[in-house]
C-alpha cells in the first residue's frame, strides 16, 4: 500500500549560544532554549539548530538546506571587534567565535535574501551589522530586565504593523542593552517602547521578510503577536523555498 509523501516543511536555522569557562562552568557546549523551537514547529517549520562557532564555509553550507534564518538571543556582543568601545562594566560578553558565527551568517543570509528575524540579541546584532549606534547598558535597564511587561507601539505602514497591527502591544523583555537608533545605513526603525522611547524593532527595507524585534516573542507563546509574527515568518520561507525550486 503506498503512502502519500510527506510535505516539505520550511527549514529554520536557528543560531545557538557557545558556552564555556570562565563565564560557565562545565565542559563547552552549545546551548538554545526550547521556546525558539516550539514556537517554530507552532508556525508550521522545522527547526534546525546551527552550531554557534560555525566559520563561514560551513555556514553556506548550512544555508543551502534552509529556508530561514532566525537570529536568536543571548549574551552581549563585544563592541571591541568591530573597532568600537570596552565593554561596559555590566556586559557579559560572547565568545568571539559565536559573534563572528552570526555576523556571518546573517550576511549571507541577506545576500541570498533569505527572510530573518532577529530576537533580541538577534536584532542587536542586525543593528551593528548596519553600523547602527548602541547604547551597551540602559540608565533604564530595571524596566526591560528579567521578563518586564510593557507596550510596543510599531510605526504605521511597516512590516510589524501589517502583522501584529497600528495598536500598541504588550510585550515580555530580558534586556540591558539596546540600538539607540536605526542609524544611518539603510534599516529602519519600526517600534519603540512606549514607557521610555527605547528602539523595539528594526526592519531591512525592500526585502521580503527582514525583522528584528528587541522582546522575546517566544517566551509568550499564546501572545496573538507571537503567534502571528511567528507564522508570517514561517510563511516567506516557504515562499523563498518555493522560490528556490520553481
Amino acid at each position: 500500500m503506498s503512502t502519500a509523501p510527506h510535505p516539505r516543511l520550511p527549514r529554520i536555522g536557528l543560531t545557538t549560544e557557545v558556552l564555556a569557562p570562565p563565564l560557565y562552568e562545565g565542559k563547552r557546549r552549545y546551548q538554545l532554549f526550547t521556546d525558539y523551537a516550539d514556537a517554530i514547529r507552532v508556525a508550521g517549520g522545522v527547526p534546525i539548530l546551527i552550531p554557534g562557532d560555525a566559520g563561514s564555509d560551513e555556514l553556506a553550507s548550512l544555508l543551502d538546506c534552509l529556508d530561514g534564518l532566525l537570529l536568536t538571543g543571548g549574551d552581549d556582543a563585544d563592541l571591541r571587534l568591530l573597532g568600537g568601545a570596552d565593554p561596559a562594566p555590566e556586559c557579559k560578553l560572547m565568545p568571539p567565535e559565536q559573534q563572528a558565527c552570526v555576523f556571518s551568517i546573517f550576511q549571507q543570509a541577506t545576500a541570498r535574501r533569505m527572510p530573518v528575524f532577529g530576537i533580541c540579541l538577534g536584532m542587536q546584532i542586525m543593528g551593528l551589522a548596519f553600523k547602527a549606534p548602541y547604547v551597551q547598558h540602559l540608565e533604564t535597564a530595571q524596566t526591560h530586565t528579567c521578563g518586564q511587561k510593557h507596550k510596543v507601539a510599531p510605526s504605521a505602514n511597516s512590516l510589524l504593523s501589517s502583522i501584529c497591527g497600528d495598536d500598541a502591544f504588550e510585550i515580555m523583555s530580558y534586556h540591558h542593552q539596546a540600538l539607540s537608533s536605526a542609524g544611518d545605513q539603510g534599516l529602519l526603525a519600526t517600534a519603540v517602547a512606549e514607557t521610555d522611547g527605547t528602539l523595539e524593532a528594526v526592519e531591512l527595507p525592500d526585502y521580503p521578510f527582514g525583522l528584528g524585534v528587541q522582546w522575546h516573542p517566544e517566551k509568550t507563546p499564546d501572545s496573538p503577536s507571537t503567534l502571528a509574527l511567528f507564522c508570517r515568518f514561517v510563511e516567506a520561507a516557504a515562499t523563498f523555498h518555493g522560490a528556490k525550486v520553481s
